[in-house]
């Protein structure tokens, strides 16, 4: 049995900073429950998120700041708003599978996968390019990962409610399955001697990024179909893993060049 933080992987969170929660009140990929703002944060935001919220039946207080930092755990970061968001694109990566057959087989999947990346502004910014390039999800385990935060909600500028998030236990896991159901798996190694732009996308293809300074695991470099590396002109062994996510997506979406 697993002893992880049951937190971990739950659909309901806790946004924070002024751009994020108004964000979330104007999503469709949001179902926001309660909004706490700081009694010193400014007159306007106070007034456009009382009205925002009794607009849409939402419960709405005012608190300290220290009842405020309770909640969020970012006196740095939240501004003095913060809600609490249900996030409505989460979907497991089995009825991701049990959803791709039929007539829906004939539609191609391209999703993205990280393995052992932690930093959350990393995790956000990848989502931002998942998002862009009109990628069908981001693979996103449970264990191994920073679970969706207040954080990567930051680093992601909008994007994470628009983002759809395909959970797993555990990122091999996850892959497995996907493999099983025949879906290319492909990873960024910078020692693979092909290059990612050389390889067509897949009609279902999962793209794996690692870490900066470790890169891929060994067991999810072991079960991959297509080890791909991006080409480096100048002296460089690797790209931030943000930058080189950036690239993939486009590349996946089949958008690079057009």
């Amino acid at each position: 049995m697993s002893n992880r933080d049951p937190r971990r992987g739950s659909t309901e969170i806790v946004v924070f900073g002024r751009h994020p929660v108004f964000e979330a009140l104007q999503s469709d990929g949001a179902e926001v429950h309660e909004v706490r703002v700081t009694r010193g944060s400014s007159p306007a935001d106070r007034k456009a998120l009382r009205k925002a919220s009794r607009q849409n039946g939402i419960d709405y207080s005012e608190c300290s700041r220290d009842e405020l930092t309770d909640w969020t755990h970012a006196p740095r970061h939240d501004q003095g708003i913060a809600a609490k968001v249900r996030l409505l694109r989460v979907t497991e990566v089995e009825s991701l599978i049990a959803g791709a057959t039929g007539r829906a087989a004939r539609s191609p999947i391209r999703l993205v996968g990280l393995d052992g990346v932690t930093n959350s502004q990393n995790v956000g910014m990848v989502v931002r390019s998942v998002v862009g390039a009109g990628l069908d999800g981001l693979l996103w385990p449970v264990v191994g990962q920073p679970w969706v935060n207040g954080l990567v909600v930051r680093a992601a500028a909008g994007s994470l409610f628009e983002c759809p998030i395909v959970r797993c236990e555990t990122l091999l896991e996850g892959l497995l399955s996907l493999q099983a159901a025949g879906f290319d798996i492909q990873g960024l190694d910078a020692s693979a001697s092909v290059s990612v732009f050389d390889c067509p996308p897949a009609h279902r293809a999962t793209y794996v990024l690692g870490s900066e300074s470790l890169g891929l695991s060994e067991p999810v470099r072991a079960l991959l179909d297509t080890p791909v590396s991006i080409p480096m002109a100048g002296p460089l062994e690797s790209l931030n893993v943000a930058v080189a996510a950036g690239m993939v997506c486009f590349h996946a979406a089949g958008l690079l060049g057009r």
